[in-house]
């Protein structure tokens, strides 16, 4: 709601909040990680009304469309994985973005995971509960990703949802 007023001869405006802020994402991003390992990522998201969704988006670099994984609440925050990048693939951008009741959307900046030699990667975000029979769900966002997960990760356990053509 926008108030006005008069102070001294001089028209005041007042913003007031009406609950339609788009959410806040703080997210701590990871420098590194390594080949044949689901990435782990997690995003704390506020919303002073209710929050409705929250991705990541992520694409080999180089790449020209994202793909998405849902992120789900944890607790404290909303964790969620990314495919395992495989051996030859040199860095995964990605970014966090979340929507609220009112379909106010908010993401974060691109972030960059370099992917380095097991060893090399001091503290990676490896994901927990990748084991085998663990499936995570990717989706596309463009018709002209195909029906498969890049050939950038490893697609055992991926179940992948190719985009609606129009």
């Amino acid at each position: 709601m926008l108030r006005l007023g008069w102070a001294a001869g001089v028209l005041l405006f007042a913003a007031t909040a009406t609950g339609d802020d788009a959410p806040v994402i703080e997210h701590q991003p990871a420098p590194c990680s390594v080949p044949g390992k689901r990435i782990a990522l997690c995003a704390s998201v506020t919303d002073e009304r209710e929050v409705a969704s929250v991705r990541a988006y992520f694409r080999a670099r180089g790449e020209k469309f994202y793909s998405f994984v849902d992120m789900a609440f944890a607790g404290l925050s909303y964790c969620g994985a990314l495919p395992a990048p495989r051996e030859k693939t040199r860095a995964v951008e990605y970014y966090v973005q979340a929507v609220d009741d009112q379909y106010q959307p908010q993401r974060t900046s691109t972030h960059v995971i370099q992917i380095e030699p097991e060893g090399a990667c001091e503290f990676p975000p490896v994901a927990a509960g990748a084991e085998p029979g663990a499936t995570l769900v990717v989706h596309a966002t463009h018709a002209k990703q195909g029906r498969r997960l890049s050939k950038a990760f490893d697609d055992a356990g991926v179940s992948y949802v190719a985009a609606a053509t129009h």
